[in-house]
């Protein structure tokens, strides 16, 4: 995106489409506490050794601690084994928000990349390259999860892994698009004339110029990825207990929802709050930087 634009008989200086981007987004205030709340909890995920009160996995006494409502002392209750559950949502939230993170950003990188290579070299190239990715998008995506999961231990490391590499296929073809679009612009034709090398087109003019799509993109993976290791570590093959993720802390509260419903409400109500949180912020980033109206006069 190139260009400036000014307001007709005022004396504003001209704004460029990023800073038109920023103000749109700001304007959006769903999406801006959408951002807070993010923010908010990565904040506390990154600081939860210091802000838990309990060991997460401390059990002590399970017949005098166990199921104990919220109240002061554990404001989100103990479990089956009288474990603090807001030390154990304090510490889920840095595995689940970690995975979220670290497996958008390979999946990100590796569809970006492929995609691009695709969109730009075209022809042969482009053709078996995305053959490739219709014959990875037939097979369904759990099953695949599943199969790699039995033939790995399924730790923090395993996990991030297969969920980045096994979500890259949409942003290939997302990327490829766009650069397919993008490489008959007269900039890039005009990057070709002066002699410069493909791969340095692809990452200084095409890969920047489709980074709206990309943040948007990532922004709704993360939402995603943080569900889907919660639908996994809720099977029983995900994370692992004793170590906490929210996935496992809603499985472990499910056959004692009559007796101790905040087991499985307080995590699972933080797991659905910030995979809102997402996908609003990816709605905000999306209006903000929607190419066919940011380059029009900001009222």
């Amino acid at each position: 995106m190139a260009g400036v634009q000014r307001n007709p008989g005022s004396n504003v200086p001209p704004r460029s489409p990023l800073a038109v981007a920023v103000r749109r987004f700001r304007a959006n205030r769903l999406a801006v506490s959408a951002l807070y709340v993010i923010g908010a909890l990565y904040l506390v995920a990154i600081l939860a050794p210091l802000l838990a009160p309990y060991d997460p996995s401390a059990i002590d006494d399970v017949l005098a601690t166990r199921y104990q409502p919220p109240s002061w002392t554990h404001p989100f209750g103990t479990d089956e084994f009288g474990r603090d559950l807001f030390s154990r949502a304090l510490y889920g939230a840095r595995v689940s928000l970690s995975i979220g993170f670290l497996a958008t950003t390979i999946a990100i990188g590796v569809g970006t990349a492929y995609g691009a290579v695709a969109g730009y070299f075209g022809g042969a190239v482009d053709d078996a390259l995305m053959r490739l990715v219709d014959v990875i998008i037939a097979f369904p995506t759990f099953f695949l999860m599943l199969m790699l999961i039995g033939l790995f231990e399924a730790d923090i490391v395993v996990l991030v892994l297969i969920l980045g590499l096994t979500s890259w296929t949409g942003t290939a073809r997302l990327i490829r698009g766009e650069i397919l679009s993008l490489k008959a612009r007269n900039f890039i034709e005009g990057s070709r004339a002066i002699g410069l090398p493909g791969a340095l087109i692809v990452v200084r003019h095409l890969i920047p110029n489709a980074l709206a799509s990309v943040l948007v993109t990532a922004a709704l993976m993360v939402g995603g990825m943080i569900g889907a290791e919660a639908g996994l570590s809720f099977l029983g093959i995900g994370i692992r207990p004793p170590t906490p993720s929210w996935g496992n802390m809603v499985s472990a509260g499910q056959d004692a929802l009559l007796v101790a419903w905040w087991i499985a409400f307080f995590p699972g109500s933080l797991l659905a709050l910030t995979i809102l949180c997402f996908n609003l912020l990816a709605d905000g980033l999306r209006d903000a930087l929607d190419p066919k109206t940011l380059m029009r006069k900001y009222v």
